[in-house]
């Protein structure tokens, strides 16, 4: 029997043996603990682990579409002419100048002059539909996955901290933070450029129609236009010129693009939470070590202008090849990515793989603003 002492204020209620009565509680919050524990069975927390995975992944893509659209509409002219400037060379002997018009040669601002005059200003947003298309789904994919990579090799970088090294913990902490970012976005580029490369492809094909009206463009009706013709000529492989060399170049990108500003954010905080605690002796005090906006712009602005400068060279080749393919492969300039490197250096010289660099610095506004947009949609839809 249940003694009368052993109810009181100090110790919790004994429980009732076989031989007494159970009676029902008089607590309300008894039920919400039992159905607390039926949550916390394995079987119920996998399933709670597994939905918030999915919530995530969607929160993410969600965030990075909103923000791939918004930012690559808003630099849709300036990468027209970048693209214009890039391709002026290559474009004379492939198939962009079916159509009446001539690609626009000169500086950015002759270039942008000539589209205003000759193809009005509409022309500035020509294949920004498959653009915003392929950018939205792209930057979703990369997020998404870009998390999604992180959380699969997390526990490879646990394991790896057991391993012995002479480094004190918290460095190599650091250290592994820096690789999951680089490692996860490289992944990550690379999965969604084998997805969405056609839609790139005809993107590029329907910048360089210079045709100023329906009887003149070589792609009158978009994107079904580029799609019909290259499959009637190429088939598959004809959507995924120039995908070798794009595929390692989006690699590098992604990883110094995402990766890179993860990392920028990373080593912010890091150093301002060391001097927070300098400062306040170790204390353990809560400090507020959040980015401002315009720290996050600006570490997305030089990470963009650092990741498109040095991949530039590789965007070039795989444009070239982009833009040869449905022709006879006896009337190719270019076999293949090496021989499109080798020539272009023996005919043009350096700066042939960097033709446009001046208004793609100027794009990369955009890229900075994909990042920074990424954090604000992703907060907005977490709320």
């Amino acid at each position: 029997m249940v003694s009368s002492s052993s109810s009181s204020s100090s110790f919790p209620p004994a429980q009732p043996t076989s031989m007494e009565p159970v009676s029902p509680p008089l607590s309300t919050t008894q039920p919400n603990d039992m159905s607390d524990a039926v949550k916390r069975t394995p079987t119920s927390l996998k399933r709670e682990r597994r939905q918030s995975l999915v919530h995530a992944s969607v929160r993410d893509a969600l965030a990075g579409a909103a923000a791939g659209a918004f930012a690559k509409t808003a630099v849709a002219p300036i990468e027209r002419v970048k693209l214009l400037m890039q391709l002026s060379r290559s474009a004379s002997a492939a198939s962009a100048p079916a159509s009446e018009g001539m690609v626009p040669t000169g500086s950015a601002m002759q270039v942008a002059k000539s589209v205003y005059q000759t193809q009005g200003v509409l022309a500035f947003w020509r294949g920004n539909t498959p653009n915003v298309v392929r950018q939205a789904g792209a930057a979703a994919l990369n997020f998404m996955l870009m998390d999604w990579y992180k959380r699969a090799i997390a526990p490879i970088m646990h394991w790896s901290l057991s391993l012995p090294s002479q480094r004190n913990v918290e460095d190599r902490v650091k250290r592994r933070k820096l690789i999951s970012s680089f490692l996860s976005g490289g992944l990550a580029g690379g999965t969604t450029t084998t997805f969405l490369y056609p839609v790139e492809f005809m993107r590029t094909r329907l910048a360089m129609d210079v045709g100023a009206t329906k009887d003149t463009r070589l792609y009158p009706r978009g994107m079904r236009d580029v799609f019909c013709g290259i499959w009637k000529t190429d088939g598959i492989r004809g959507l995924y010129q120039g995908y070798g060399i794009a595929l390692s170049g989006v690699v590098i990108y992604r990883a110094l693009h995402l990766g890179g500003y993860d990392a920028a954010k990373t080593e912010i905080l890091h150093r301002r939470r060391y001097s927070a605690e300098r400062e306040e002796g170790g204390g353990n005090e809560t400090v507020n070590i959040d980015l401002t906006m315009s720290e996050r712009f600006a570490a997305a602005q030089i990470v963009s202008i650092v990741s498109g400068t040095i991949c530039y060279p590789i965007d070039s080749v795989r444009r070239r090849l982009m833009m040869q393919a449905g022709q006879p492969m006896d009337e190719r300039l270019y076999r293949n990515s090496i021989d499109c490197f080798r020539k272009v250096f023996a005919n043009e010289g350096m700066s042939g793989f960097f033709l446009g660099i001046g208004p793609n610095i100027i794009r990369s506004f955009g890229g900075a603003l994909l990042l920074v947009g990424y954090d604000v949609f992703k907060g907005m839809i977490g709320v």
